[in-house]
């Protein structure tokens, strides 16, 4: 007897390893649907699913569309990073892009960063007092400092470029695991001298099979629908996969955990944000909440501490002070620091430290209260610019929080690292797009602090104007103009640089379009008046005030020179620190 699904399949369902995933991507049978939305992921959502796979957790289903004569006329493109194909791929991908576009683009050393691991982290190497060393097991090793990355334009990952320079200092990049054994040759020989070679390649051997195999042969379950599977169908799998409900986390964990010694978090959110509306505005998470107790009480913002540690107790002692760190903080990123609404908040993250030590900070009376509120502000555009918590942000919150309690009242106190070690080098600036979110956020926020107007009626932007007008970033250089065009050397110009981008209402950008710069700033000029918009352009941190202003040329690659002089004085003159010039190099 037949059944129904041999009869008439809905979809095939089968495992496959990840490496012949990528290789199928590589050769171009794997491809992306035109209607599919372009690669996003922060790197570090990237890094956080590389930690996955390496602890050998789940990380979810692929569904992929075969392709055949029904649905051949589907536009389609490579992966992000993949060779560019002509000819069809075998199937289309539709749930599953962002994971496999970062994981391809990780494992092969393409795209705008670089993932590293640190060896220290996973294994305990060979010394005098333990000859043959010892790999940690999976719950010993701290995944969120193992994996981490850099920019590859950075300085940093310009240190760690060449395989020396990496095994100096104990780092295995992601994208030569398939190298593995040069490198653990290499490795062993450089430290020959103080570790035990045989010892030494044993033990790294462990670890590869242990945290590196994984990468290569962690099976996904894949789901294939059949080539004749129609739209609509597509469509409403689409509605599905992207209206999933909230996952259960750590406050629903706590609320139920709490209940029976009458600490009622859920009531206790509620309250808290019918008291401070601006927690909503901005979305504040209420677990953020409970991160910045953990870290008044126990020192520590990490999911295992606030699960672990976090007693009723502690909720009861400094709810209502905390709820109110987060809400006058906000108050103070709003009114202070440009951060006029929700999208300007480059970390959600970075008010849980600034939350805790708000109420040591209400405590100071007098005109001391202005200079601890100077250095709390400069302690928020160093780590901003210096994007400390793109990665490992839990940690780098206790971290700094240790030293926020004491240094925001006392200046010869050790100041958080993103003061004491400031770092920024104008390459990064220039080279910065807008997946830089935090980076991007910040230079939007930065030139709200220095009186940003809007385009359409010159007032100056805020928080009430911005929602009202759905103000939002836009290009100076429009992307339809970009389009095609190349610098001296042949090199596409890049239109998502964060030196690009502006607030501009609506009205305005609609007007803009696709227009060359030179023609709309002519109109705009001609309504507004040549003193009046360059009034405004310099709101925005772009001097734009002679003949050879390069918007009057259309020249992208002097406006990017010049904006990044404008925004490296105002980086400058907000964290008090310098940021290294090219020349300075």
């Amino acid at each position: 007897m037949v059944g129904a699904y041999d009869a008439d399949p809905v979809f095939q369902a089968n495992p496959s390893h990840l490496d012949y995933l990528l290789q199928k991507i590589h050769n171009g049978a794997l491809a992306i649907p035109d209607f599919q939305r372009d690669f996003t992921w922060e790197p570090k959502r990237t890094a956080t699913l590389l930690r996955s796979m390496m602890s050998r957790f789940p990380a979810g289903t692929f569904l992929f569309w075969a392709v055949g004569p029904e649905n051949q006329k589907f536009g389609w493109r490579a992966v992000e990073g993949a060779p560019s194909r002509t000819t069809h791929p075998q199937e289309l991908i539709l749930d599953g892009q962002q994971r496999l576009t970062s994981l391809y683009r990780a494992l092969n050393g393409v795209g705008e960063e670089r993932f590293y691991l640190k060896i220290r982290e996973f294994v305990d190497l060979p010394s005098e007092s333990n000859l043959e060393g010892q790999l940690f097991d999976q719950s010993d090793v701290e995944f969120e400092n193992a994996v981490f990355w850099h920019p590859v334009e950075s300085k940093e990952a310009k240190a760690l470029e060449s395989r020396g320079a990496r095994i100096k200092e104990h780092v295995f990049a992601v994208d030569e695991h398939r190298d593995f054994d040069d490198w653990l040759d290499e490795y062993a020989a450089h430290y020959a001298s103080s570790m035990d070679e045989k010892s030494t390649k044993k033990l790294l051997r462990q670890f590869r099979e242990r945290y590196l195999t994984p990468l290569r042969s962690y099976g996904f379950p894949v789901v294939t629908l059949p080539s004749h599977t129609k739209i609509e169908a597509v469509a409403t799998v689409f509605e599905t996969l992207n209206n999933t409900g909230k996952p259960l986390g750590p406050f629903e964990l706590l609320t139920a955990r709490f209940y029976p010694e009458d600490v009622f978090l859920r009531d206790l959110w509620d309250q808290a944000v019918a008291d401070h509306e601006i927690l909503e505005d901005f979305s504040i998470d209420a677990y953020s909440v409970l991160q910045a107790i953990t870290l008044r009480a126990r020192n520590s913002a990490q999911r295992s501490d606030v699960l672990r540690k976090l007693e009723a107790s502690d909720v009861q002692a400094n709810w209502e002070a905390v709820v109110r760190g987060f809400a006058r903080v906000l108050d103070l990123l709003q009114a202070e620091c440009g951060v006029v609404a929700p999208k300007l908040l480059p970390y959600t993250m970075l008010l849980v430290p600034m939350a805790a030590v708000w109420d040591d900070i209400a405590k100071v009376k007098g005109p001391e209260q202005v200079n601890v509120l100077n250095r709390l502000k400069q302690f928020f555009w160093c780590t901003v610019f210096s994007t400390n918590y793109d990665q490992g942000a839990n940690s780098q919150a206790g971290a700094d929080y240790a030293k926020l309690k004491y240094w925001l009242f006392d200046s010869s106190q050790d100041a958080p690292e993103a003061v004491s070690e400031f770092s920024l080098a104008e390459s990064s600036l220039r080279t910065a797009t807008t997946r830089r979110k935090a980076l991007n956020a910040g230079m939007l926020a930065l030139a709200v602090t220095t009186g940003a107007r809007d385009f359409h009626n010159g007032m100056k932007l805020t928080a009430e104007r911005v929602k009202a007008d759905k103000i939002d970033s836009h290009h100076i250089f429009p992307k339809a103009f970009l389009n095609g065009k190349s610098d001296e050397k042949g090199r596409r110009f890049n239109s998502e640089l964060v030196l690009n981008r502006v607030l501009i209402d609506p009205v305005t950008n609609k007007t803009i379009g696709a227009k060359a710069p030179s023609i709309y700033f002519q109109a705009l000029r001609e309504t507004l008046g040549e003193k009046e918009l360059v009034e405004i352009l310099r709101s925005h941190l772009m001097d734009a005030d002679d003949e050879d202003d390069p918007l009057r040329k259309d020249n992208y690659e002097e406006f990017i020179d010049r904006r990044l002089d404008d925004v490296i004085m105002a980086i400058e003159s907000v964290t008090g620190k310098g940021v290294t010039r090219e020349f300075d190099e």
